[in-house]
C-alpha cells in the first residue's frame, strides 16, 4: 500500500510502498479510508515529540476492519471503524475507572523484537 513516510523530523513526508504484515492476537487490520492530520502530529513533524523514525502519521482514521488477530472479539471484518491514539486493554484498574490513557498492560505493546506497526 501507499503511505506518506516521515523519514526525518522537518523533513518533507516520502509517499512509499509498505508492507503490512497480518495483525497480532490483539492487533485489527484497517482498510483506511480517511485520516486526518492533527496537532499531535505536527509535533512529531516538527520534531518537537521524540519518535522513532520512518513513521507514517496520522493515528485519526477512519475505515472498515480487514481482519482480526486471534483474540480480538469486539470487532470483526466489515466493521466501519474509527481509531484511537491510545492503546488499552479495557480491563486494567487505569481502564475500569476511565483513565484509558494510564493503561500500561503489557498486551497493548509491541514486543521485544517485534516489528513496528
Amino acid at each position: 500500500m501507499k503511505a506518506a513516510v516521515l523519514h526525518q523530523s522537518k523533513s518533507p513526508f516520502v509517499i512509499e510502498d509498505v508492507a503490512i504484515g497480518k495483525p497480532g492476537p490483539h492487533e485489527v487490520l484497517v482498510r483506511t479510508a480517511a485520516v486526518g492530520v492533527c496537532h499531535s502530529d505536527l509535533h512529531f513533524l516538527d520534531g518537537a515529540y521524540p519518535y522513532p523514525m520512518p513513521a507514517v502519521l496520522g493515528h485519526e482514521a477512519a475505515g472498515v476492519v480487514e481482519q482480526v488477530g486471534e483474540l480480538v472479539r469486539t470487532v470483526r471484518p466489515g466493521d466501519h471503524v474509527i481509531t484511537c491514539l491510545s492503546a488499552y486493554c479495557g480491563h486494567c484498574e487505569h481502564c475500569l475507572t476511565g483513565h484509558l490513557s494510564l493503561c500500561t498492560e503489557p498486551d497493548t505493546r509491541r514486543g521485544e523484537g517485534e516489528a513496528p506497526r
